[in-house]
């Protein structure tokens, strides 16, 4: 594990222990795949590689806070989740901004992409190998 739940807690973190469980290791598993798995054999960690996690968990937190309940739009094309787009409380007028899962989940993935290129692109690992380097490095 990357960061533990006492360091996610630290930088202010809000999710339940079991959460933050099953939401860091989604976040290790896209962290894992962008490095080529850099990161495993070693035993320190960077701190980007951490604050990273911490990013990942709070994008991943938030999308799922912002949607709303599955709702089956009625022409067969798969769940929506909708999120209000605008709201007025006088004249009581809601809209809502729909989106479908695939388009959710496809938006959720090109955040974490952008997030781990922008926090990662000058990491180095023990051995001072930049961990998004897409080539081999010796020994790998």
């Amino acid at each position: 594990m990357y960061l533990t739940y006492e360091e996610y807690l630290d930088m202010g973190g809000t999710l339940s222990e079991s959460d933050f469980d099953f939401v860091a290791y989604e976040a290790e598993s896209y962290i894992d795949w962008y490095t080529f798995n850099r990161l495993k054999k070693y035993t320190t960690i960077p701190q980007e590689v951490k604050d990273c996690e911490f990013h990942i968990i709070r994008l991943v937190q938030a999308k799922l806070n912002n949607m709303g309940m599955p709702t089956s739009n009625g022409d067969d094309s798969g769940d929506v989740f909708q999120t209000v787009m605008s709201q007025s409380n006088d004249g009581v007028s809601v809209s809502y901004n729909a989106l479908s899962a695939r388009d959710a989940l496809q938006s959720l993935s090109r955040e974490i992409e952008d997030t781990i290129k922008r926090s990662l692109s000058t990491t180095m690992n023990e051995l001072g190998q930049k961990l998004l380097y897409r080539g081999l490095y010796p020994n790998e």
